[in-house]
């Protein structure tokens, strides 16, 4: 399985998915999938072969669940630093037809610039946005409940799995 290669001062760590899944639980591991993709997408544009800097990273996420949060935090800290920030108005990426709520993320270095990455339209099926609506309005079933935690489990392997540019769309945009 890849790594996520980030610098953390003099150290470099190797960040796998199984690690921020021990992190993040169960939950929202699609999410969890799309970020982890995500970074190395943005990581790669940004810096080619290197590693960056954890310090040097900032985060603006679309979606403001848990598993693009944890994931984003475990890999570059940028909660904690105060670097985080969330705007589920962003324009790109709004493929929720319930709520706005983006599936787009800027990732960004001070010194290499900024990476725009959208998780693309089709790769969430319209039950997978159905099931989230019918959790917030609290009348999931126990089989819905059982069903969803199977599409999300399903749906962060296939993310895992995916060529990068079936799954993502990757662009500069400084």
């Amino acid at each position: 399985m890849s790594v996520i290669r980030i610098m953390d001062g003099p150290d470099e760590l190797h960040i796998s998915f199984a690690d921020i899944e021990k992190f993040h639980g169960r939950l929202a591991l699609m999410a969890v999938a799309v970020a982890f993709r995500a970074q190395q997408a943005a990581f790669k544009e940004l810096f080619g072969d290197q590693a960056p800097q954890r310090k040097d990273i900032s985060i603006m996420s679309g979606h403001a669940g848990p598993g693009f949060r944890d994931s984003f935090e475990f890999v570059t800290r940028a909660l904690t630093r105060g670097v985080y920030t969330v705007d589920v108005n962003y324009p790109k990426g709004q493929h929720d037809p319930y709520r706005p709520q983006s599936y787009a993320y800027v990732i960004s270095s001070a010194t290499a610039g900024s990476i725009e990455v959208t998780l693309k339209e089709n790769f969430l099926p319209p039950v997978f946005y159905d099931y989230l609506k019918k959790s917030r309005e609290g009348t999931m079933t126990d089989a819905d409940n059982e069903e969803f935690r199977n599409l999300k489990i399903s749906l962060s392997k296939h993310a895992l799995a995916l060529p990068q540019d079936e799954l993502l769309e990757v662009r500069r945009i400084s």
